[in-house]
């Protein structure tokens, strides 16, 4: 009886009903698969408004020094204008227009600047006084033209003119214009400056840094001066942006909108162009940031399909597993006859299962090493465990060398972005292994082989277990050395254009200002003079990128300036490279000189001749200019000239030397002590 009850005990426990653990491992694989994709694609939404940010900013500022340079340059040319304007007022039109000497002046000026097509005098009546395309100017009568008719209304200046096409030479151009007014306020005319497109196309051809960038130089009215690039035959319209300028945002000056010329939805910046009613619009293609976008995102894909490769094949290995002992567990209720059978059939099916799992590690171990970013892992210790062949391109040693080394070990020579050594808590890996989520953490280090310097951008995570402890960290680096690299370059271009039109304006203006004479030939000759000895010492720099020029170079431009026989000058001393930053004043120096010998000494004679010494002893210039062979000298001249004026204050207040001049029977000696420091 025992026994039956028995049986009955153990068939009833066999046939109840069993959960489905099928159905949990499914569930649980979904559950985990969403989460990463919702990790994912929060990471990407944060990652797309990261690129919108940084590429605003960037806009913004290309936007400004586009405005600084169009600021600068017209600015020059609007000093000009305004000499030209007191030349005008103080001799009348019939004085500037009797000779060529202001249309000589005027001429070599538009042909040192390459944006420069012409300048034009027109008076009160439209009729063309002076025009640097031709000496003597043919009849010709512009009061129609956009440059002279708001002046003739009024407007003082300056003005910015309509794309137009020159009557005396087709090539387009737009003017930069002032009005020409008498003592009492009445109009006189017009002095303008006709500026190329062509130059301004070229130059923003040149800066942009993006290959779909849209740059235009725009009236304040709307109308554009000049787009870059050009998408149409060249012409005189090119069409009008002023519903793009109001839709703007009246704090940043940003907006985002389809070009009018190209189709293209653009970010663009507008920013104001000091003192002139211009503007410049910069935009960059929307398009262009989406690709940058998913760029960044490509590293955080990979990873997603990283771990979902991992997840799925352990799932399908546990339900297969759960679904087999669900099958032996039904057979064995059903035969026990058949038990060696199934577990033969058991063990085939393990192997399959193992099989999909190698290959599967294969499958993940071939896309982590083919990431463009480095993929690493760190134990809690701080020592490598594992990483990619990206990280052994970021830390110049092989797998094997890096496996087993502190993250933080000296060999790299970490800093922070401006040079501190970089503590050990305060690497991105170390602050993971602390437990904390960092995100585009950015530090220095050094190649151990080569000592080249590279700034990575780092993401981290802790990796826990069951419990929560942290038993290492996962990190991934990119080197982001040439973002840093091309905005430093970018920086330093506007820095060196920035000093070099400062100073090159300064000099010039002061020449203007200083330079004196009892005529207006007199007045352009002397300045013309000094203009372009200003402009040979400037060459001479160009050909040397700004970093000096020679001695014996700088005597011999100056003096064969005026003389066409080399037999008149000799010069005795040894190499000297004289500092980029006295060139220019010692060259007027030289240029004062050369004048006076053409003037009034040995070079205004054939048999006359200019020897000119120099030595340097202990950092300083010692230089003797000796005249022989000309006119006859009874003595020092009573009356000090602008030029004796001018060698004095630029030797001794802006180089800190000494001049002594002697005015000997024979010629002028001039002796010049300069101390030249370690340059010289």
């Amino acid at each position: 009886m025992q026994d039956v009850f028995d049986q009955q005990v153990a068939t009833s426990t066999v046939n109840a009903p069993a959960a489905n653990p099928s159905r949990a491992v499914v569930w649980l694989a979904l559950t985990a698969l969403l989460v990463a994709l919702a990790l994912f694609a929060a990471e990407l939404l944060l990652g797309r408004a990261r690129v919108m940010d940084r590429a605003s900013a960037d806009t913004r500022a290309q936007a400004d020094q586009l405005s600084e340079h169009a600021a600068r340059l017209m600015g020059a040319h609007a000093l000009v204008l305004r000499n030209t304007e007191w030349l005008v007022r103080s001799q009348g039109w019939d004085g500037v227009a009797a000779t060529p000497r202001l249309f000589e002046w005027l001429r070599d000026l538009a042909g040192e600047a390459p944006e420069v097509q012409s300048y034009w005098l027109v008076d009160a009546a439209g009729q063309v006084r002076i025009s640097t395309m031709r000496w003597p100017v043919p009849e010709l009568n512009v009061a129609d033209r956009d440059y002279f008719v708001p002046h003739e209304d009024g407007v003082i200046g300056p003005h910015i003119s309509a794309r137009l096409s020159g009557r005396l030479n087709p090539e387009v151009f737009f003017a930069l214009s002032r009005r020409v007014e008498g003592h009492d306020g009445s109009f006189l005319g017009v002095v303008q400056v006709s500026l190329r497109p062509a130059y301004f196309e070229s130059f923003y051809a040149s800066i942009t840094n993006h290959p779909d960038a849209e740059v235009m130089l725009v009236r304040d009215d709307g109308e554009v001066l000049v787009r870059h690039p050009s998408t149409m035959e060249p012409g005189t319209v090119l069409g009008n942006v002023a519903d793009l300028m109001a839709r703007r945002n009246p704090t940043t000056g940003m907006l985002t909108t389809t070009s009018p010329f190209d189709g293209q939805e653009r970010l663009y910046a507008v920013a104001d162009v000091d003192r002139v009613p211009v503007r410049i619009v910069y935009g960059v293609s929307t398009a262009g940031l989406q690709s940058e976008w998913g760029w960044a995102a490509l590293g955080h894909f990979s990873f997603a399909i990283v771990a979902t490769l991992l997840l799925l094949p352990l799932a399908i290995v546990a339900l297969r597993q759960i679904r087999q002992a669900e099958l032996a567990q039904g057979q064995l209720r059903s035969s026990n006859v058949a038990l060696e059978a199934r577990v033969r059939e058991r063990t085939g099916h393990l192997d399959i299962a193992l099989d999909d799992l190698r290959r599967s590690e294969e499958r993940l171990s071939r896309l982590v090493n083919t990431a463009p970013v480095a993929i690493m892992e760190i134990g809690p210790d701080g020592r490598f465990t594992d990483v990619n062949a990206a990280a052994e391109r970021i830390l110049g040693l092989s797998r094997s060398a890096i496996i087993g080394v502190r993250h933080d070990a000296a060999l790299w020579q970490a800093t922070s972005l401006d040079g501190r050594p970089l503590s050990s808590v305060d690497y991105p890996t170390a602050r993971a292994l602390a437990g904390e989520e960092v995100r585009d953490g950015e530090y220095a280090l050094r190649d151990p082989k080569t000592g080249a310097r590279q700034i990575l951008s780092v993401n981290a995570v802790p990796i826990r277990d069951d419990t929560g402890r942290i038993i290492g960290c996962t990190a991934t680096a990119m080197d982001v050395t040439g973002r840093y690299e091309a905005e430093d370059r970018q920086r330093l271009l506007m820095r060196e254009v920035d000093h070099r039109a400062k100073n090159a304006l300064a000099v010039a203006q002061a020449v203007v200002r200083l330079s004196r004479a009892d005529t207006i030939e007199a007045f352009t000759s002397a300045v013309e003079g000094r203009i372009s000895s200003l402009a040979r010492s400037h060459s001479l720099l160009a050909q040397a990128a700004w970093s000096g020029a020679d001695l014996e170079r700088l005597i011999d431009d100056e003096v064969l300036a005026f003389t066409a026989d080399r037999a008149q000058l000799t010069l005795r001393g040894p190499r000297v490279r004289l500092g980029a930053d006295i060139v220019q004043s010692l060259g007027l120096v030289f240029h004062e000189l050369a004048t006076n010998a053409a003037k009034h000494g040995a070079l205004s004679q054939p048999e006359g001749k200019v020897t000119v010494d120099w030595s340097i002893r202990r950092g300083t210039l010692e230089l003797t200019w000796t005249e022989t062979g000309g006119p006859t000298l009874s003595g020092t001249p009573t009356r000090q000239g602008f030029g004796s004026t001018l060698l004095g204050q630029v030797l001794r207040h802006q180089l800190g030397g000494k001049i002594d001049m002697q005015w000997m029977a024979s010629g002028l000696r001039c002796t010049v002590t300069l101390p030249l420091g370690p340059q010289g």
